[in-house]
């Protein structure tokens, strides 16, 4: 396998579709673990240095789950505050380019296109209401899988008016929310939580 992923070449970096494998659970079992390495760098990491530390048939399993893809390339990662960060990404990620980020306490971290007070609320909204009622229903039994809330306007249910987008990141809580359509299926959505994970705190200064 590794020979054939010419591995002290190639660099890996999660997909869209990884980073909500990765990054779904508070509690993230050893193979979310290996996934979420991948975006614990400053840069990309070659597959070679993930392998001295982690199966390869796992990294053949995730490549076929499509939640690892391979680059030829190296990447870095995001450098900036996420307050400024995030004007550059949103576009890819809300069909209306308004989103904001919050934390699961209700705290709203960055925002664009939201004014401040529609922000807060949805930050409230999405900590305090959203994710305990995810939280409650789990305790109670009833398998909540998914990783996102949205509410829509139409009854035809097309296009969400707003999506809140749960992850936990290093033992934090954190939602997205987007306004309209959600592109998370895009790189930005990658290289915002990318950000958040190898920044921590000071992206939030």
């Amino acid at each position: 396998m590794s020979s054939y992923l010419n591995a002290d070449k190639t660099y890996l970096t999660l997909t869209p579709a990884g980073i909500f494998e990765a990054f779904s659970q508070s509690e993230p079992t050893e193979e979310q673990l290996s996934l979420q390495d991948l975006l614990s760098y400053e840069q990309t990491l070659l597959a070679a240095d993930w392998l001295e530390r982690y199966s390869e048939t796992w990294l053949q399993r995730f490549i076929e789950a499509g939640w690892i893809e391979k680059l030829s390339l190296f990447l870095p990662a995001p450098n900036l505050p996420l307050d400024q960060f995030l004007p550059y990404v949103v576009a890819s990620l809300s069909g209306k380019r308004r989103a904001a980020i919050g934390s699961d306490e209700g705290f709203c971290l960055a925002r664009i296109g939201y004014n401040q007070e529609e922000a807060d609320m949805l930050s409230v909204a999405a900590g305090v209401d959203f994710s305990g009622f995810m939280l409650r229903q789990k305790q109670r039994g009833w398998a909540v899988e998914s990783q996102a809330i949205s509410f829509f306007q139409q009854v035809d249910l097309l296009i969400p008016e707003t999506s809140f987008v749960f992850l936990w990141i290093d033992g934090s809580g954190y939602v997205l929310i987007i306004d309209g359509e959600p592109l998370t299926n895009s790189r930005a959505f990658v290289e915002l939580v990318w950000a958040l994970k190898t920044s921590g705190l000071r992206f939030l200064n």
